[in-house]
């Protein structure tokens, strides 16, 4: 698992555009599947959407 802290410039921007940016080689139909496989997590809280 790997931890990702959103600093003050990246805050306000959608999860799979900030995913993206970090996670370059990955598709991003990798961040949608994980997404709905809720494997990512916000705050402790699991993610549905894109724009949370």
């Amino acid at each position: 698992m790997r931890e990702i802290s959103i600093q003050k410039n990246e805050a306000g921007q959608r999860m799979d555009k900030f995913l993206a940016k970090y996670l370059n080689k990955a598709p991003k139909s990798f961040f949608y599947k994980m997404m709905r496989k809720k494997n990512i997590t916000l705050n402790g809280k699991k993610q549905l959407e894109m724009n949370s």
